[in-house]
């Protein structure tokens, strides 16, 4: 594996930390669990990175069997414009999803926020709850992982061998859930210190979190637009 490759590994796991499932929301369940029960919120952490790991094998196993057969279907200029085409699509996805557009529209882009709440609340009561939460968790959000498809994507390009790998997953799952640990370690050792900081986290979280999905999705998409553009241009 490349220097480059494994720099923008970690980075892509940088950008997954930061999600509602892998930072959000544990921060919420840090918030909400007594100092003696925290054990939880790793077994969350634990579940949700065993989750992605498990999926981002499937995910890469299918990769290298198809991947040469999509990457020479891709080279080409109708291949270029289907790239295009998505990245368009994933830009007006990124507007649909806005909070902002959202209330425009009627809705109320608080609803998933409150779900979130609600089904933590179920969670805490056993440890069966957690996990449950971590998978639910990581379903959602599957469907947005994007910085996990571009390092799967990243490494069936690369074909660096299946230990690799495996290894490579595995760092990106963990690399994925340290911030949360980190933030866990602060509240067992630091909690008089942290708490009014994390509250303070968690409540713009809450109210940033929807923004920040859909200005990923949307850059992204500028992204593939600009990829799909240069290659035609060059063709």
């Amino acid at each position: 594996m490349t220097l480059t490759l494994a720099g923008f590994l970690l980075v892509m796991a940088l950008v997954d930390s930061t999600s509602i499932g892998t930072l959000v929301i544990p921060v919420w369940l840090v918030l909400v669990t007594r100092r003696g029960d925290l054990g939880r919120v790793v077994a969350y952490l634990l579940t949700i990175a065993a989750f992605y790991l498990v999926l981002g094998l499937l995910l890469a196993a299918g990769a290298s069997a198809v991947g040469p057969v999509v990457a020479d279907a891709l080279d080409s200029r109708v291949g270029d414009v289907l790239v295009i085409g998505a990245g368009a699509t994933l830009v007006w996805l990124s507007y649909r999803i806005d909070p902002k557009a959202r209330a425009k529209r009627g809705e109320d882009p608080a609803a998933g926020t409150r779900r979130w709440h609600d089904r933590i609340t179920t969670a805490l009561g056993t440890r069966r709850g957690i996990v449950v939460l971590a998978l639910a968790a990581g379903t959602v959000e599957a469907a947005s992982m994007l910085p996990y498809l571009a390092a799967i994507g990243a490494l069936a390009v690369a074909a660096p061998g299946l230990v690799t790998t495996v290894v490579a997953l595995v760092v990106y799952c963990l690399v994925m859930i340290v911030p949360a640990l980190v933030i866990l370690l602060l509240r067992v050792v630091a909690a008089r210190w942290v708490d009014g900081p994390l509250r303070r986290f968690g409540a713009w979280a809450e109210r940033g979190a929807g923004s920040a999905t859909a200005w990923l999705v949307g850059i992204v998409g500028v992204l593939m637009i600009l990829n799909g553009a240069g290659a035609l241009v060059s063709r």
